[in-house]
């Protein structure tokens, strides 16, 4: 029925229609005979036919998930992919308001919020479509009889060990006779006023969060304190937003897994992680931090010889440094302007290395009575430790004399009075 309506559709609307089967090898030759029965519905009707399918009880061992979400979870990737490859546009299923009313009581029973009640989405992702939402599998069913349409009964369907078809079978029904009739619709539209009080709750956390929210590369970034300040409903949605922005999606993403999110946020000591499906979150220092799971293996390190005049690019870090000799006078100048980097010219060795900060580091910046480990310098400078691994130092004759964002160190820095000095400054680097 829902290729006959698609196609009266596609002609009225001028769009070019294909059939597509997944074929879940659940039930042998029968599987088998499914997708050559609509094989031919497409070739009667003149329409392209596209075939997928695995072996879904094998991925549900291997997963270790139930049968039924782990055929959802292939059919739709293949659906999605066929997209992704621009085969097609739209991909319209025949979920009906029976399926929708099974759907919010499968989910109540299990425990879920205001999105999970809002139950099976007429559009999802903006790719699947489902325009029966609003028919009865029983108007369904007679519709098909009326029009004298062929149709095929999946088998799995009548296994009432699988949750669905037991609430179809049995609770549904008990519910229709022993409570209300009309149960169905009003699960029904139970779901759809679930949908809207969403929609406005998920818009109400976009704009709370716009004006604190900041991209950096790969990661999403949000202050801690306006967070606190969001309600719980707010906050939770704020959070889910900010995983899919890192990740670009929130499948995989369960409601256990924003509240494990909450708890992080707000129990967590900075520089502690959470891993979620596909992404880590971490705290630093003041801020919550949403970025994609790094791939297997640390980030590469650097180490570039220094020439002094001259200068040093890093592509690691985005950065070029300029190594510049000033004179005398510069030198008075410069010791009024602060925030400039002086070395004694003379500290710098042919032989001075721009490198990353590695496990075990020492340095006495001036002002400091001692040398100290650069992970305590980092810990009191605030710099995120996703940042550590790749911070830059300047190493000379085997001494660091020099680490970005604090002072040089105490015996490296140019006298007020010296003849010649050198300074550090950096600028976004251009690749040639």
């Amino acid at each position: 029925m829902l290729l006959d309506f698609m196609k009266r559709f596609a002609r009225e609307k001028g769009l070019t229609l294909a059939v597509v089967h997944f074929n879940h090898r659940l039930r042998g030759a029968e599987s088998d005979a499914d997708e050559c029965f609509v094989q031919a519905l497409a070739r009667e009707r003149g329409l392209e036919f596209v075939g997928g399918g695995a072996d879904v009880s094998q991925a549900a061992r291997e997963a270790r998930r139930n049968l039924e979400a782990t055929a959802r979870q292939l059919r739709y990737k293949f659906f999605f992919a066929l997209v992704k490859q621009g085969r097609l546009q739209k991909v319209a299923t025949a979920h009906t308001a029976s399926d929708q009313a099974e759907t919010v009581l499968l989910r109540l029973l299990r425990g879920t919020g205001t999105r999970g009640l809002g139950g099976i989405y007429p559009v999802l992702d903006g790719v699947i479509v489902r325009p029966f939402l609003n028919l009865t599998r029983a108007q369904v069913q007679f519709e098909l009889r009326a029009q004298k349409l062929e149709f095929r009964v999946d088998a799995t369907n009548l296994d009432t060990r699988l949750a669905r078809n037991k609430v179809r079978a049995h609770l549904l029904p008990l519910l229709e006779k022993e409570f209300n009739p009309a149960v169905v619709g009003l699960l029904k539209d139970l779901a759809a006023r679930a949908r809207e009080d969403e929609a406005y709750l998920e818009q109400q956390a976009r704009e709370r969060a716009r004006p604190w929210r900041v991209r950096e590369g790969a990661e999403e970034k949000i202050p801690l304190s306006p967070l606190a300040d969001f309600p719980v409903a707010i906050e939770r949605r704020v959070l889910r937003q900010t995983i899919a922005a890192a990740r670009g999606s929130l499948r995989g993403v369960t409601y256990d897994h924003v509240e494990a999110l909450r708890r992080f946020v707000s129990e967590a000591q900075s520089g502690r992680r959470l891993v979620l499906p596909g992404v880590v979150a971490r705290k630093e220092f003041d801020w919550l931090v949403v970025g994609p799971q790094a791939r297997t293996g640390a980030a590469s390190g650097f180490a570039y010889a220094v020439e002094v005049p001259g200068s040093v690019s890093v592509p690691q870090l985005g950065l070029t440094f300029q190594f510049k000799i000033i004179t005398s006078e510069d030198i008075e100048k410069s010791y009024n302007s602060g925030g400039l980097v002086r070395l004694d010219v003379l500290k710098l060795s042919r032989g001075s290395v721009m490198r990353n900060w590695r496990v075990g580091d020492r340095f006495q910046p001036l002002g400091s009575r001692k040398s100290l480990k650069l992970k305590e310098l980092f810990r009191r400078g605030r710099i995120p430790s996703a940042q550590r691994g790749l911070w830059p130092v300047l190493e000379s004759d085997r001494e660091i004399v020099w680490v970005r964002g604090f002072p040089p160190a105490t015996d490296a820095v140019a006298a007020p009075s010296a003849r010649e000095a050198v300074t550090i400054t950096e600028e976004p680097y251009r690749p040639a």
